[in-house]
């Protein structure tokens, strides 16, 4: 692929111009430290991985046989995000990440598949939440200690089940019934 005209901050970062810096800061921040916020992170957070991103695309540019083929803004957005993704899994916290790449950095061609990839995943998300509303109270209170990571024993003593066994052998009803609700809307 050719490289982006972007490239040009890529080659000034490799000969230690460190202003370059600046304005992809400016121009990054407030995208990435509001997608970060929406899923889940704090303000603090998001500050520790954009500069972090920062870091990283730091040292991409100076890999002299990186070439960049999209925007700068796209690639430090997909470093943030991926760093973000990997901090929640590695935290192990149920979370709904909104996994879109705002249009901002989408290339035209791609708009129109991204913003139906986004809706038929609202139309999708709104799906399980009405099914999980209709699942027995208790189904939902398992459900979500189950997803906190809780160990089976703290819960079956949370719910007043006789047995750890029990959690598993509930889990998978509920769960049954959670997916013939959600087929059935």
């Amino acid at each position: 692929m050719a490289p982006h005209a972007d490239h040009t901050l890529i080659l000034a970062l490799r000969e230690g111009d460190f202003s370059v810096l600046n304005g992809v800061y400016a121009d990054n921040a407030s995208t990435i430290t509001s997608w970060i916020t929406k899923n889940s992170g704090s303000l603090a957070d998001a500050q520790d991985v954009f500069q972090e991103g920062i870091i990283a695309l730091h040292q991409k540019a100076n890999d002299p046989d990186f070439v960049l083929t999209c925007p700068i803004g796209a690639l430090l957005f997909r470093i943030c995000q991926n760093k973000w993704l990997y901090t929640l899994r590695k935290k192990k916290r149920s979370v709904e990440v909104r996994d879109a790449l705002p249009t901002a950095y989408s290339s035209e061609g791609n708009v129109h598949d991204l913003l139906e990839a986004v809706e038929e995943e609202g139309i999708r998300q709104r799906k399980m939440k009405a099914a999980f509303a209709e699942l027995s109270e208790l189904c939902q209170r398992l459900l979500r200690l189950l997803a906190k990571g809780l160990p089976a024993a703290t819960i079956a003593a949370e719910l007043g089940m006789a047995e750890a066994n029990t959690v598993y052998r509930r889990r998978h009803a509920c769960g049954s019934r959670w997916r013939k609700l959600y087929e059935g809307l």
